[in-house]
């Protein structure tokens, strides 16, 4: 199970759902409803902290997140 980052395509709505990593494509979006939905990167460095990106990657070996540095 991963928390995987998302936007629909139809309404624009980014949402975080907790997924099985073979379930990512029956995901639906909670405002509209859409299947029409992409998974997103959000440059989040998780490398130890909480699930929404609390750890600390002073080496830069976090995967080649950019944004934690």
């Amino acid at each position: 199970m991963a928390l995987i980052d998302f936007r629909c395509d139809n309404c624009g709505e980014k949402f975080e759902e907790i997924v099985k990593l073979s379930n990512r494509e029956s995901i639906k979006c909670p405002k509209c409803g859409s299947n029409e939905v992409k998974q997103v990167f959000e440059g989040r460095c998780n490398t130890g902290g909480s699930a929404k990106g609390g750890g600390s990657c002073s080496s830069g070996s976090c995967g080649g997140c950019s944004g934690c540095h």
